[in-house]
């Protein structure tokens, strides 16, 4: 059910602190017939709505589990939203290769051994919209996820070690006597396209090389990481609890509402 309120925080229904009850049959609030069986209210707040963001870790099988990524630095370009995390890698493991961890690590820039794994972050597309929702003393607290980011591998310390490498090779090349060009045969592909096309493309070139190029230029600000448990975490996690009261008015059914959020509240056959 959408609904309008001047304050920061948007709560629902009037009675907070009634506990769940048996509600009233679906068919009364327009929806098929099915037994609804608890009632519990619902709050909306927006203390975190432009901060929190949803992590997800596709390459992972199971939840992170607390402690599992301590990561060793954190840093965001706010503007963009591109955020890296700094996992260290366990070095004295006996899986661990000594030898190609120090070729590795030549990619890092620092003369040490490959000793971190850095996540990067993907956007997704917003198709929909997510809620972190919180349950407190028989209460429902919503709030809305501003961005879903997947964090995956990133492996810029290989980029890195490439353009070193060509570097290198350059230094190596020499230049053929001319007499040696001429007499080998060069195989020249010519494409042709169209006024409109060429522009088409280069217009997509300079914005795509234009917003790399902004993204380059922003710089690098440091995060700090709190962990599940933390004080810093738990006074974070307070603030997804409402504590206006002050009750909404609907302006949709909860079938319309639905509609608009699942796009249709029929089940599916």
């Amino acid at each position: 059910m959408s609904a309008a309120n001047s304050d920061h925080e948007m709560t629902e229904p009037t009675e907070p602190t009634e506990p769940a009850t048996l509600g009233k049959p679906a068919t009364e609030y327009g929806l098929p017939n099915d037994e609804i069986l608890v009632e519990v209210p619902v709050y909306l707040t927006q203390k975190l709505a432009k901060q929190l963001h949803l992590l997800q870790y596709p390459q992972k099988n199971s939840t992170v589990r607390k402690g599992e990524l301590n990561p060793r630095d954190a840093r965001i370009k706010p503007v963009h939203g591109q955020l890296e995390l700094d996992i260290p890698l366990d070095v004295d493991s006996p899986m661990y290769n000594d030898e190609r961890g120090r070729e590795l690590g030549g990619g890092l820039g620092t003369g040490r051994r490959l000793d971190i794994t850095t996540l990067g972050s993907v956007d997704i597309p917003k198709n929909s919209d997510y809620l972190a929702g919180v349950i407190h003393h028989g209460e429902l607290h919503l709030t809305n996820i501003a961005k879903v980011t997947q964090l995956r591998p990133s492996l810029k310390y290989l980029d890195r070690l490439a353009e070193k490498k060509l570097a290198e090779s350059k230094i190596d090349d020499y230049e053929e006597p001319d007499d040696e060009k001429d007499a080998k045969t060069q195989t020249i592909q010519v494409t042709v396209r169209s006024a409109q096309a060429e522009e088409a493309l280069r217009q997509q070139q300079h914005s795509i090389a234009f917003i790399q190029k902004k993204l380059e230029e922003e710089p690098w600000s440091r995060l700090s990481y709190y962990d599940v448990g933390t004080s810093e975490s738990v006074s974070k996690c307070g603030k997804l609890v409402a504590t206006n009261r002050e009750p909404l008015v609907c302006r949709t059914t909860p079938d319309e509402y639905l509609t608009s959020v699942i796009g249709s509240t029929a089940p599916d056959v």
